[in-house]
């Protein structure tokens, strides 16, 4: 089993990462490719339509995007750990989710994990996600952490181990779950 994880936040140890790594630690030991988004040049989509008319449905803007197309298509569950700002997911995941169009005829069969860490709302992004994966067919599995208190004071992960045995719990159900496990 082949897995990617597109980090969308900036911040390399951050709330999402932390989220991340415990559900990979529940998946187990097997081949895992980790992609930080805000470290690679990724142009927006440009609307040129040229991935439906040639090129093998790959974008016609050359970039780091074509890095991830290729593990993407490799991958068996793609994870895409992410921070809410403005109440949607970063802009570096917003670019690469945008130009993933270029390659929708990969998503069938593929298994998705959205692991969101947010302050007030994570709702569009949620829906977005469920939205989509059972157009392409897509096994979707999406987990929120609310990194805020009620007093509106900022919560880091490693004080909310509920949530991180939820990711963890996650990890082990898709490893069980998983065919050819």
């Amino acid at each position: 089993m082949k897995t990617i994880i597109l980090h969308g936040s900036p911040h390399k140890n951050g709330n999402s990462a932390t989220l991340a790594e415990y559900f990979l630690q529940g998946l187990g030991n097997h081949a895992v490719q980790h992609i930080y988004t805000n470290e690679m040049s990724i142009r927006p989509c440009q609307g040129c339509e040229k991935c439906f008319t040639h090129l093998e449905n790959f974008c016609a803007v050359e970039d780091d995007m074509q890095q991830i197309y290729s593990a993407f298509i490799d991958a068996d569950i793609i994870v895409f750990a992410t921070p809410m700002y403005w109440g949607y997911m970063t802009a570096q995941m917003k670019a690469v989710m945008d130009r993933m169009e270029a390659i929708t005829n990969h998503f069938k069969g593929k298994t998705f994990v959205v692991l969101i860490t947010y302050r007030h709302h994570c709702e569009s992004t949620v829906a977005f996600f469920k939205r989509i994966c059972p157009y392409f067919e897509v096994d979707l599995h999406v987990l929120t952490c609310r990194t805020m208190d009620e007093r509106e004071q900022d919560v880091p992960i490693a004080s909310l181990p509920e949530k991180l045995r939820e990711a963890h719990a996650l990890g082990e159900i898709l490893a069980t779950n998983f065919p050819g496990m």
